[in-house]
């Protein structure tokens, strides 16, 4: 069997038999794969953290008939930071589940990868959870070329002020108010709100942790990425309930009892 390397963060693990995982990965020159991890439950293997989703680590595999076989593994950051707190956890399962979402099996980006390695390590420094989601959103949907555009009107190519205007999923965009009817699947938001979008996708990442977005805005620059996310996937990912029960959660004060 041919023996590889790969830099890879892994996005999710599914228990086989009473020893092993099959984990899915995103690895920095293949794309995304999957592979056995053999004996990765037992007590005391060296795979059981190399083989957890949220860590990131260089992986050495052997290409199989069916799937390739984890053989050994080397971590280079586990992210305690991030697993240490249920509101982070739910935010960095999200960021995986987004990516495995819109990328096909051994199709890599490299570019993609870092962005991903980067936002998780903005996780990891405290920023706040909610904006490193809409930089990484951003970012994702820049690097595969989805990118929606908020600096003018799709159909004036007038500039967008603090007017409240029309996103539109179909058109990837927004839609000023004087352009007449805007299509059926738009959502109104203050103008405003595309300010911060410029901002998350033009900052380095390490100065993420800086930011303070207005709550209202980070609201509504969110269901704006949402709904064009949703647009192009065409069905809603299962992590963001989670997020919606944290904060749930949270707001009621009970988010202790859940750690």
């Amino acid at each position: 069997m041919r023996t590889y390397c790969a830099d890879s963060i892994v996005l999710r693990r599914i228990d086989l038999g009473e020893k092993d995982r099959i984990i899915t990965i995103y690895a920095r020159e293949q794309g995304k794969l999957s592979a056995v991890a053999k004996g990765a439950r037992r007590p005391g293997s060296k795979l059981a953290g190399a083989s957890e989703p949220l860590t990131y680590a260089r992986l050495f595999l052997s290409t199989g008939r069916d799937i390739d076989v984890l053989t050994q593994a080397e971590i280079r950051e586990s992210f305690t930071g991030i697993k240490q707190n249920i509101s982070t956890v739910a935010y960095g399962i999200y960021l995986l589940e987004l990516l495995s979402s819109f990328v096909d099996e051994r199709q890599p980006n490299p570019e993609l990868f870092d962005t991903l390695l980067s936002s998780l390590y903005v996780l990891e420094s405290g920023a706040d959870p909610e904006i490193t989601a809409r930089y990484f959103e951003l970012q994702l949907l820049i690097d595969l070329g989805y990118e929606p555009h908020f600096d003018r009107c799709l159909r004036c190519d007038k500039p967008i002020g603090r007017e409240k205007v029309a996103f539109s999923p179909a058109l990837g965009g927004i839609v000023c108010p004087e352009c007449g009817v805007p299509p059926a699947d738009a959502i109104w938001v203050p103008g405003a709100a595309t300010t911060y979008a410029r901002a998350l996708r033009n900052i380095e990442p390490q100065k993420i942790k800086d930011l303070k977005f207005p709550p209202a805005a980070l609201r509504d620059l969110g269901l704006m990425l949402k709904w064009h996310i949703r647009y192009r996937l065409e069905y809603d990912l299962r992590s963001t309930d989670f997020i919606d029960m944290v904060a749930k959660f949270d707001d009621n004060g009970d988010l202790a009892q859940m750690r």
